[in-house]
């Protein structure tokens, strides 16, 4: 078998019994590997209405078979039912564990069941084995990596861990993957947390193999050669994500005071990606066979936060906790993603309901007794870090924000939800959606909830267009598909518009498997992960009533900035909801037609949906 390691492993967590399934070549061609094989174990394997943090939930790690080669490849999904959203959770981090885990002969994890105290996987090659934890419960994650490999006898292995938020089950709690990646959305530490899962640690010896190893290498040379050329390299080499943040400042796009304003930041200057390029950055950091390097170490020499370093920030901690939160102080920024890692808490959820807080405060909503004495206020970082502490540790009123933004707002209610927005139970407040209908409408059918990183066409049109939106949005996701499974970095594909595309995608699958496919193969398969998604969240319950932004973002114009006053129109939005469902094959309920689940190879996936009352063609 080329491309894929051949072995799924299963572990029973209750029982500890190990097992190692042979992967077939038939479900790699049809579900590719990495998202696309996560969803048809996670499908088979959970029943509906299954409770995230309960141990009949699966956790589910993958690699693509394209992981582990010298194309951009550290890419691994974890897959699991999302105890945030209580729907699909699936998120997708780039490091150098997952090709470890290839390394090792592995292509998925399937953890099931719930052990009775705490532990951790050790993957050595052939040898497998659960051990015990207890001595890591409590540590924090960049900890936990560092004990688990001093007690290995190893600084090379590659870990993915927890931190106190995923054992304390905060429902936006991330998996750490490799020693600083992060798996954030959908709460998938929780579930690690729930199964007394500390931590997976491995180490392999051996590649992966390619039918024409030599063909393969010229066409990853090729390729990386491409994207070298491309417009957008320069910047993204140079200052990653946070390149995109200039853009969204100068065109009014910014969300201030947690969206009650939209416009350009006045702190922009001192939190802009040149700003912090030339104030913390130390040198660049890559995963596995990048070689755009898009992320950076960091070092705080001085101030209340001196000594504070490590990797990143990405363009979503300058949105949460800049620009939304009013904090134009930049090594207040590095404090808050470090602290939000060191937790294992999605930086980008937690900023958000941080904003929610201070909004929620300023109206009265909760109290400063709630707060344990500390008062709030826009740009004060010194308590919304104490604010980040309380939730990590379920402190005061950090109890019930640990609970998401979304059902914190439903239990204080007094019109607290009209302070966020999300999709799906997934927060989406941090940039003002309303300039981007591209961006907005992906936001809104994504099968994880609101994401931008399933099919947004963030570049797609101008302010208030809605013509050609869910074809834009339906072939961006295509390629956002592919990549997940196959197991390459998005920033390298036409969704970051870089060089990789569909074509190119298939050369790959050729090289890697030895299998032929063509363009058609390879959408058909995309489709197919994509539509077993919806059918496992129509399972739970989600329909056409879902596929809309809820909460300000859709209720109420912008204020402020050169868009003020632009809306949503929702007549408008219903009719890229028809011409969407009709492109994907979906009902006017947004639920996949028997037709088209038999077109694709699940007729019995149809069948259960008749079965539960689902199906109405």
């Amino acid at each position: 078998m080329y491309g894929w390691a051949g072995t799924i492993l299963r572990v029973d967590l209750t029982s500890g019994k190990i097992e190692k399934e042979p992967l077939s070549e038939e479900l790699g061609r049809n579900y590719i590997g990495g998202r696309g094989i996560n969803i048809k174990l996670l499908y088979e394997g959970v029943k509906p209405g299954t409770n995230g943090l309960a141990p009949e939930n699966v956790l589910i790690f993958g690699a693509g078979p394209v992981t582990g080669t010298s194309l951009p490849s550290g890419r691994l999904n974890i897959t699991a039912m999302s105890p945030l959203t209580g729907i699909l959770g699936d998120s997708n981090a780039g490091s150098h564990f997952s090709p470890e885990l290839k390394f090792a002969g592995y292509d998925h994890i399937v953890f099931t069941g719930k052990a009775p105290q705490p532990v951790y996987l050790w993957i050595d090659d052939d040898r497998v084995e659960i051990r015990d934890a207890r001595h890591l419960w409590g540590k924090m994650s960049a900890d936990t990596d560092r004990l688990i490999k001093e007690e290995i006898g190893d600084s090379r292995i590659q870990t993915s861990c927890i931190g106190p938020a995923g054992e304390k089950l905060i429902k936006f709690a991330s998996v750490t993957v490799g020693k600083d990646g992060a798996c954030g959305k959908c709460g998938l530490g929780a579930v690690m947390g729930s199964k007394n899962l500390k931590a997976v640690a491995v180490r392999g010896t051996g590649g992966v193999r390619v039918p024409d190893p030599a063909a393969f290498s010229a066409l990853a040379r090729n390729l990386r050669q491409a994207v070298m050329q491309e417009p957008r390299y320069s910047s993204l080499s140079t200052y990653g994500t946070p390149y995109l943040y200039t853009n969204r400042h100068k065109v009014g796009g910014l969300a201030l005071r947690d969206g009650q304003e939209s416009g350009s930041f006045p702190g922009f200057e001192k939190i802009s990606d040149e700003a912090l390029h030339r104030d913390y950055v130390v040198k660049k950091k890559a995963c596995f066979g990048c070689n755009v390097h898009c992320r950076s170490f960091f070092e705080i020499k001085d101030g209340p936060y001196a000594g504070v370093s490590g990797v990143g920030i990405e363009l979503s901690v300058q949105e949460a906790w800049g620009s939304l939160v009013g904090i134009s102080y930049a090594p207040a920024l590095y404090k808050a993603f470090d602290l939000c890692n060191q937790y294992g808490m999605d930086s980008t959820e937690c900023g958000q309901i941080v904003g929610a807080a201070i909004e929620w405060y300023e109206k009265g909503l909760i109290s400063k007794q709630d707060l344990n004495g500390v008062e709030l206020a826009w740009g004060d970082h010194k308590s919304m870090m104490e604010l980040t502490r309380m939730i990590g540790e379920r402190q005061g009123i950090g109890d019930l924000l640990a609970e998401g933004a979304v059902l914190a707002a439903e239990k204080l209610g007094k019109d607290a939800s009209k302070c966020i927005t999300h999709s799906k139970g997934a927060s989406r407040t941090n940039v003002d959606v309303r300039l981007m209908t591209a961006y907005s409408f992906g936001l809104a059918v994504s099968s994880r909830g609101a994401d931008h990183l399933r099919g947004s066409a963030a570049g797609f049109g101008a302010p208030g267009q809605y013509e050609g939106v869910p074809m834009a949005v339906y072939n961006n996701g295509i390629t956002c598909t592919l990549a997940d499974s196959l197991g390459l970095c998005k920033f390298h594909t036409t969704y970051l518009r870089m060089k990789i595309n569909l074509k190119d995608m298939v050369e790959i699958f050729k090289l890697t498997t030895g299998l032929e496919v063509d363009e058609q193969v390879l959408r058909t398969s995309a489709d197919r992960i994509w539509t077993t998604e919806r059918a496992f969240i129509v399972r739970e319950g989600i329909t056409r009533k879902d596929d809309y932004l809820v909460g300000r973002y859709m209720d109420e114009p912008v204020r402020g900035g050169p868009h003020d006053g632009l809306a949503f129109d929702r007549e408008k939005w219903d009719k890229m909801l028809d011409e969407y469902y009709e492109i994907v094959g979906w009902n006017k309920d947004g639920i996949p037609t028997r037709a088209t689940l038999e077109r694709l190879g699940l007729q019995s996936v149809a069948d259960e949906l008749e079965t539960l009352g689902k199906l109405r063609d």
